[in-house]
This record gives structure tokens, sequence and C-alpha cells, in this order.
């Protein structure tokens, strides 16, 4: 199993924490969906955005972490896009309850 399913739903289970916190704070229910938004626009940019990281990479002189990362790409990014996808649910979530 790729440990990076777990490292990564965890982290985007503890999004709960602080939206927890925002929410006994009385933030209005707008605010929350500005976030849960904010995670889908991340959501759908991941894949350029790893990208674009690679070539800064390539770009400053570090070619053996730019070859690393884009041999763990399929590793990492969809575990990173589904913790993503749940922080988009959890803050949905705390603005309706």
């Amino acid at each position: 199993m790729n440990l990076w399913w777990i490292v990564m739903g965890l982290l985007g289970a503890a999004w709960a924490l602080p939206m927890i916190g925002i929410r006994k704070a009385g933030f209005p229910w707008w605010f929350f969906v500005g976030f849960a938004c904010f995670w889908l626009v991340v959501f759908m940019v991941a894949d350029p955005m790893y990208d674009w990281g690679v070539r800064i990479r390539r770009k400053w002189g570090m070619m053996r972490l730019a070859d690393f990362a884009e041999r763990m790409k399929p590793r990492v990014l969809p575990p990173a896009r589904f913790a993503l996808l749940l922080m988009a649910a959890i803050s949905l979530l705390a603005g309706l309850l």
C-alpha cells in the first residue's frame, strides 16, 4: 500500500481542527464556502502546480531533486488531491453545521 494515502488522509482530516475552532468563533457560513472553493481550485490546478514546482527546481539547478519529484508524482499527487477534496468537504460541513 502507498504510505502517502495514509499521510495525506491524516493531513486532510486534521483540517477539521481549525474548522471547528473557526466555527466556534462564530464566523459566517460564506467564510467556510470560500475555504471550500479555495481547496477545490487548488485541487483542479494541482497537476500544473506540481509540474511548475519541478520546473523551478530544474531552473535553480536542483536536477536530482527534480528527477526525484518526477518519479514520485504518480505516487504523491493522487493522495494529495484526495486530501484537498477532503479539506473542501470538511470546510463545507463546518459551514453547514
